[in-house]
Parts: C-alpha cells; sequence; structure tokens
C-alpha cells in the first residue's frame, strides 16, 4: 500500500535558514546550525553502500532473509530516476512467518513482562547505536539516496530518531507503573476494597509507514512500542524502505529479543500476482493486535475495512491541508512571518502531511508577504540531496512529480497566476524528479490547488479581511491536522487557535513539534485519529486493566451465603 501523507517532523532548510523542528533532549537549537552546511564524505558514501548490500532483505527473527522466491522490487533514485538498489517483495508466505515469530516473541518470551526500566536499557542502546558520528552519517547518506531529502534534513532526522527512542526509554518507567484509584471512603468501599489501573503492553502492532520521512515516521511508532513491551511488525513504503531496513542489525546488537521488530517490505497491489499486497497481507492477518498507519486517506479506509470484522483498533494518521492565518500587525516582523510561511511548506520538498500549504494574508499585508516570498525562492537550490549546496531535493517518484505538476497545471488552467523559478539543474539529474518552489497566487476558493493535498513545494495564496473570515475559510476543509495563526496580539492568536478546527496549531510559527508534544488528527475530522509522540503516543500501545481487590480475604457482601 502506498502511503501518501506523513508528519512533519524534521529539519528544514528555508531560504538560507535552518531550523530544527524536532528539538533534541538537550542542547540549544544553535548547536545544529553547523550542519547546514554538512555534507556527505566518502567513508559514508562507501559505508551506506556496505550497509544497503548487507541489509536489503526482510528482518525476521533478529536476521536477514530474502523473501520467497528470492522475489525483489527495485529501488529507483529520486535523483537520477535510475535504479541502484533492490529490497525483498515479501509473499503472504513471508508475512506469515514474520507475523507469528512476533507473535512467539509476545506471548512465549520476557519481553512484555520484563520490566519498564530494563527494556528502556534496549532504547537506550539503540539510540547510541544511531547518535554514533559514523552510523549517523551512513544512514542520513541512505536516507537521502532512498528519499531524495538533502543530506542536512536526513542528518537531522536521524539525529532526532535517536532521540526518540531515549525519550520513551525515559518516560516508559513512570507511565507503564500500576496507577492506585481512589475509591469513597466507607463499608462496602474504600474499608473493605482497593483498586488499581495496570498499563499492560497491547500486544503484537503492525505498523505501516510512508516514504518522506522513512526512518523518524517508523520510529515514532517502534520506539513507544518497544517501551510498552509490544512486538512490532514494520512494513515501510516501498518508496524508501533502506533505512527501516538497516535499523534492524542496530536493534539486533542492541539486545532487542528475536521478534520483537521485525521489518518487512513489499510493493502495491498491481505489482504482485493475483492482485496480491504485501500490506494487505499484513493488516488482514489475524495474529495482530493493533494496526498503525501512517497515509493517504483511501489507504486508511482499507485499514479499518480491514480491521472492522476482528474489532482491532486502528491508528490512523492521514494528511491534510492546513492553513496559515497572517494577520495585518505582522508587518514590524515580516520577515520573521516569510520565513515561518516558507518553513511551512518547503521543508521535504513540501512532502509534508501538516505543511501549511494554504496562506490566508490579511489583504494590506498581502503583497508586501507575497513579495518577498517569491525573492526569497530566488535562494532556494534545487539539486542533488547529497551536495551541501542544494536546500532542496527532488520529489520521491515519478508519480508524484507527475501528480503534481499537472495539479500546477490545471491550477493555471484555472485562472492561478504561477511563480516559480526556473530550475537549473547539473549535469546528470535531467532524469530526477525536481521541481521547482511553487507559489500560485490569484486562487479561486474552488481551485483543487486550495482544496486538495498535493503534497509538493506548492504553495497557494488568498487574502482576507476580518478575522470571522479567515477562521471560516481556514476551516473550509475536510481535514484537520494542523494550522497556523501569525499577530502580534497574544490574545488574538489564542483566540484564534481556540476556533480552529485541527489536532495541532501553531502560533507564530509553523511545523514546530517535539518528541514530547503530541501529534495527530483532530477527531470526526478527515486527518485520522490516534496519537504520536509524548505519553499519549505511548499509550497508543497500552491496554489498561482494572484491578478491584477486596482487602479481607475473609469479606464478602454475604448476598448468598451468610
Amino acid at each position: 500500500l502506498y502511503c501518501s501523507a506523513a508528519l512533519a517532523m524534521a529539519a528544514v532548510l528555508s531560504a538560507g535558514a535552518f531550523v530544527w523542528r524536532a528539538a533534541p533532549r538537550t542542547a540549544p537549537l544553535s548547536r545544529f546550525a553547523d550542519r547546514f552546511a554538512s555534507m556527505a564524505t566518502a567513508k559514508a558514501l562507501a559505508d551506506a553502500d556496505a550497509t544497503i548490500a548487507r541489509t536489503s532483505q526482510l528482518f525476521i527473527d533478529n536476521s536477514y532473509s530474502k523473501a520467497e522466491a528470492a522475489a525483489t522490487i527495485p529501488v529507483i533514485s529520486p535523483t537520477t530516476g535510475r535504479q541502484f538498489a533492490e529490497i525483498p517483495h515479501a509473499s503472504v508466505g513471508d508475512v506469515d512467518r514474520a507475523v507469528r515469530s512476533a507473535r512467539a516473541c509476545f506471548d512465549t518470551t520476557n519481553w512484555p513482562t520484563r520490566l519498564p526500566a530494563e527494556r528502556s536499557d534496549v532504547l537506550r542502546r539503540i539510540a547510541a547505536a544511531l547518535r554514533a558520528p559514523d552510523k549517523l552519517a551512513e544512514m542520513s547518506v541512505i536516507e537521502s539516496r532512498d528519499c531524495g531529502k538533502t543530506f542536512a534534513e536526513s542528518e537531522v532526522d536521524i539525529g532526532f530518531c535517536a532521540d526518540v527512542f531515549d525519550y520513551y526509554a525515559d518516560i516508559a518507567p513512570t507511565h507503564l507503573v500500576a496507577t492506585p484509584v481512589h475509591l469513597p471512603e466507607g463499608e462496602g468501599a474504600a474499608s473493605d476494597f482497593s483498586a488499581r489501573v495496570e498499563n499492560e503492553p497491547l500486544g503484537v502492532v503492525g505498523c505501516i509507514t510512508p516514504w518522506n520521512y522513512p526512518l523518524m515516521q517508523a520510529v515514532m511508532k517502534v520506539a513507544p512500542a518497544l517501551a510498552a513491551g509490544c512486538a512490532v511488525l514494520l512494513k515501510p513504503s516501498p518508496l524508501a524502505s533502506l533505512t527501516c531496513l538497516a535499523l534492524g542489525e542496530i536493534v539486533a546488537e542492541a539486545g532487542l529479543p528475536p521478534g520483537a521488530l521485525n521489518v518487512i517490505t513489499g510493493g502495491p497491489p498491481q505489482d504482485l500476482p493475483a492482485g496480491s499486497s504485501t500490506g494487505q497481507a499484513l493488516i488482514d492477518h489475524r495474529l495482530l493486535d493493533k494496526v498503525s498507519f501512517t497515509g493517504s486517506a483511501v489507504a486508511g479506509q482499507k485499514m479499518l475495512q480491514a480491521s472492522a470484522p476482528m474489532l482491532r483498533p486502528t491508528a490512523l494518521e492521514l494528511g491534510g491541508k492546513s492553513a496559515f492565518i497572517v494577520f495585518e500587525d505582522c508587518e514590524p516582523f515580516i520577515d520573521a512571518v516569510v520565513d515561518w510561511v516558507m518553513v511551512g511548506i518547503f521543508a521535504c520538498t513540501g512532502q509534508v502531511c501538516s505543511a501549511t500549504s494554504r496562506l490566508l494574508v490579511h489583504k494590506n499585508l498581502e503583497q508586501p508577504v507575497t513579495d518577498r516570498i517569491l525573492k526569497a525562492m530566488e535562494n532556494i537550490r534545487v539539486g542533488d540531496p547529497l551536495d551541501p549546496k542544494s536546500k532542496m531535493g527532488p520529489l520521491v517518484s515519478e508519480g508524484q512529480h507527475r501528480k503534481a505538476l499537472e495539479i500546477v497545471r490545471q491550477a493555471s488552467a484555472e485562472g492561478c497566476v504561477v511563480h516559480a523559478p526556473e530550475l537549473d539543474l547539473p549535469e546528470g539529474l535531467s532524469g530526477g524528479y525536481f521541481m521547482a518552489p511553487t507559489v500560485l497566487t490569484e486562487v479561486p476558493e474552488s481551485s483543487a490547488a486550495w482544496r486538495e493535498e498535493i503534497f509538493a513545494p506548492v504553495l497557494a495564496i488568498r487574502s482576507f479581511t476580518t478575522e470571522d473570515e479567515a477562521v471560516a475559510a481556514a476551516n473550509d476543509t475536510p481535514y484537520g491536522l494542523g494550522n497556523a495563526v501569525y499577530s502580534k496580539d497574544p490574545e488574538r492568536t489564542a483566540r484564534v487557535a481556540s476556533r480552529l478546527r485541527s489536532g495541532v496549531v501553531w502560533e507564530n510559527c509553523s511545523n514546530v513539534l517535539f518528541q514530547q508534544t503530541p501529534f495527530g488528527g483532530r477527531a470526526g475530522k478527515g486527518s485520522g485519529f490516534g496519537f504520536e509522540y509524548g505519553v499519549p503516543g505511548l499509550m497508543e500501545y497500552v491496554s489498561p486493566k482494572t484491578v478491584v481487590k477486596s482487602n479481607t480475604p475473609s469479606y464478602s457482601w454475604k448476598q448468598y451465603v451468610d
């Protein structure tokens, strides 16, 4: 199953500014400013090649193996459009083998019953391995080659993955302990009974993740699930699976027991015999206790359809069409506003589910803000993601590239004015899936560019005159993931934030999230349900159990026996 939406949680390169969008547990953000000039060394490139060759197989029971009949699918470079690796094409039998391995780990080993602090020790070793300089550089190269994001972005992504493992290692021992329940005083209540809520691991979890933040999207599910004591089946997108497969040897070396994390890969239904699919085989498996999915709304519906007969809990993060409201009092700091606007749409080449792709700017500031955005766009160098001079890499695939260009073409036909600098690509990149940063003005409210998730570096701009008008326009979408509001008046930003119908709102910034801040769509809207990050992200993988105890074995209500 292709995943077409993902979480905005990574480093961002925006018009010459470097912004850490998911801060580490310690150290000021300025510490990472030098990464703007990061570049992949010859050693990192060689290490990446060796790791890809060594780990591009199914990871089951802490070992690598080929798929049934040695089936593979090609890995296409978004930078060149040419194949550079291959990954396993897991069959239904491969999926069953992986699920049963996880089931055995959960049902027959002490992994789920270990003290949370003991599991945390394993998570910390995983974090330390990811953070080691050589491994960090190697994994960053793999990520950039696989999904097309710049090396600087990938480097921060991988570092943040380490921080997420550490974060859940830190909080699990506190939040997984049994919690006493206060009972009413008196006879027949607290005098005779006590109660507690125990937080048990939920079981075997199938995690299906997208391609825009390949390892990060996996870790935001895997880390809390492992911290809770679950066993995990990870199925990354076939468009970007390499770092997830490489994670296998890291967790094995860190002491994770066999079956606690299995990684399987495979292609979409049209590529498999009889219309079968690796992802479909996974979500149809009756030995899964939960499914956690990040991707498109259409695929999310398939997750629910598969889970419904089993009444199986399913968490969905399904993308959005987020708005960024800029009020007229922002003129004194318009450069900061423009920088945040660009952070919200040009990070990860616009392939971010919470991208603030709809700019609603007060009519008095519309022209100044637009002019500054267009000027700053000239500084966004589009090119090879491993070139330290590149600020934006390619889109992930030919299909994504074709879809984005078609929506821009359609927008032009609908009367939108298209602003995009001409691409000046180095020799050898003509086959890549590159797209210039694009701004649309004079956008009709009915335009697909205004209403549909594009998942590309395309910003649509409209103006407003009143606060009510801005809020109504922002909320006029089936999605409910994120929105942003900018004003020098804190009462206004708080008031507007309370009226915006989304799971996350940013005041005077955009797409800033930390491992401590829960992230998820607003219930009842089309961005899904469930949480990632923060304490709620941990509790997604916990099954609460209420235990009520009679304090005295000889005590009874004497209803049937005196």
